[in-house]
């Protein structure tokens, strides 16, 4: 007749399981974020599709933050981008990062699309569009700014795009609650890493999910993609002129300088 394991091997049986559990543990919690990291860049990929089929038939002008951004007419009605893209992508899921949060279904009894100009669509989106993209942001409109004149009145089009490979679409965005300051349908290379306005370091690593103006999208290290003395958190005197000299050569603003034109911006290069 067998005898039962004494209390020694059982000790060791357990002791062997925990060690491979130790191991095991971590490398499935990688291929998860790795699997969801996948997933972000793809869906970021399809969003860029969406942006492609707009711009063309648009005359190859790209759209507005929001309808009536430019003008400060927007409404509750507005369409976000993520709504003026949806003819297109039939599929508003598509700016849900896997890594972020949930967006809440309703607020102030208004339910959550991702679409409309509503905080309980904006400030939830966890992809953002570039904050630089719509002319009233940009360096242009900032040294002279009023609504009236040419720098803040005009939307980029694709011909004015000198390196569409490195012009920077859309990012992982600093998702917020309904209810909280900032949004998450923008990104802003002026901002701090995950600040209102900001881009998100959500993914494993450091890593923002970026997507370019000619199709093509990505996991970046986010801070790679910020100019330390051009983000208000940093230095509060920064002007928006150099936001083009990052480190990962991604560019933000179509109107600012661009390193291959000025090798030197404020006195300094890439940095």
């Amino acid at each position: 007749m067998r005898k039962a394991f004494t209390l020694i091997e059982l000790l060791v049986v357990i002791a062997i399981i925990a060690i491979l559990a130790a191991i095991l543990f971590p490398v499935f919690a990688q291929a998860k974020a790795a699997a969801k990291k996948t997933q972000a860049v793809s869906n970021a990929k399809q969003v860029l599709l969406g942006f492609n089929m707009y711009v063309n038939d648009n005359d190859g002008v790209y759209n507005e933050h929001a309808q009536g951004f430019s003008t400060g007419t927007q409404t509750a009605q507005s369409l976000i981008w993520n709504g003026w893209l949806q003819p297109y992508m039939k599929n508003t899921q598509l700016v849900n990062d896997p890594m972020a949060s949930n967006p809440v279904t309703s607020y102030n009894n208004v339910n959550y699309t991702g679409q409309y100009y509503v905080p309980v669509d904006y400030k939830q989106l966890a992809l953002g569009y570039n904050w630089n993209f719509t002319s009233q942001l940009d360096y242009a409109c900032s040294i002279d700014f009023s609504f009236s004149t040419p720098s803040c009145s005009v939307f980029f089009s694709e011909a004015q795009l000198q390196f569409p490979a490195q012009q920077l679409l859309v990012a992982s965005s600093a998702q917020r609650t309904p209810s909280a300051t900032g949004s998450g349908f923008w990104v802003s290379p002026i901002h701090d890493i995950n600040a209102d306005n900001g881009i998100s370091d959500r993914h494993t690593g450091g890593l923002s999910i970026v997507g370019f103006a000619d199709g093509h999208s990505k996991a970046v290290k986010a801070r790679t993609l910020l100019v330390s003395d051009q983000v208000q958190e940093i230095d509060p005197n920064s002007s928006g002129q150099c936001v083009n000299y990052d480190v990962a050569n991604i560019y933000w603003d179509p109107s600012a300088p661009l390193p291959t034109d000025s090798p030197l911006c404020e006195g300094h290069g890439v940095r």
